[in-house]
């Protein structure tokens, strides 16, 4: 339980980062495939379960949903409201039958992470290629142990930065392509499809932040205490 706490923690706090840089576009819907690569032998059994996962970010207004689908081994749901910060996280891990629904800040979550925030020295390269149609140039975020964030980023979309933990005021533009370092995981995430409307009907659904019947109600400090404890 200790190892599926650092992954479920890890993707909450890549995918929170991830939705934060949308929230300067109006709307629409954006598609990633995702692959996670580790040294930990501990953790390989279970990123084998996560083959075939793949991230859904839809945004309109203030709002943003992320849909993860991890292989054989849980969904996570994450909305978030940009001016408000908070947000709902459900999570449906099929292979230990249970389902959770946490409803937090962003300042909360960050807080019960167990690593510390470190200043990235960016470096832009003269790389380029075309993700979806886009020019994406390449940048290299460095902290202060060597560790390296890599992103592919257009800057045919503006994004906001505001509580962008991987982001730089120094990477222009938007990642339609990126591999982040996190908790002894690599996570490469790369854009498949892009969408530019949600319809109102649609989006009332999409970000409810209702808890569903059947999700069991938890605080951050449950979620995280349960982990340690095994």
């Amino acid at each position: 339980m200790k190892i599926m706490k650092k992954i479920f923690l890890t993707l909450a706090l890549a995918i929170l980062s991830t939705v934060s840089a949308f929230a300067q576009l109006s709307e629409g819907s954006v598609s990633y495939s995702m692959d996670f690569e580790t040294d930990d032998p501990d953790m390989e059994m279970a990123l084998a379960m996560m083959a075939g996962s793949e991230l859904n970010l839809y945004f309109k207004d203030d709002n943003t949903r992320a849909d993860v689908s991890m292989g054989s081994m849980m969904n996570m749901v994450t909305i978030t409201n940009s001016k408000t910060e908070d947000f709902l996280m459900l999570m449906d891990i099929s292979m230990m039958g249970m389902k959770y629904g946490v409803k937090s800040t962003l300042a909360e979550l960050e807080k019960n992470n167990d690593s510390e925030d470190v200043k990235m020295e960016v470096t832009l390269g003269k790389e380029s290629k075309k993700i979806l149609g886009y020019k994406c140039k390449k940048a290299i975020a460095t902290d202060l142990e060597g560790n390296e964030t890599i992103f592919w980023y257009t800057e045919e979309i503006e994004v906001n930065k505001r509580g962008q933990s991987y982001l730089n005021e120094d990477v222009p533009g938007f990642p339609l392509e990126y591999e982040i370092m996190q908790g002894g995981m690599k996570i490469t995430m790369v854009a498949t499809e892009f969408k530019e409307k949600i319809d109102k009907k649609t989006a009332k659904v999409l970000f409810d932040k209702t808890i569903p019947e059947g999700y069991e109600e938890k605080t951050l400090e449950d979620l995280m205490g349960m982990g340690s404890g095994m």
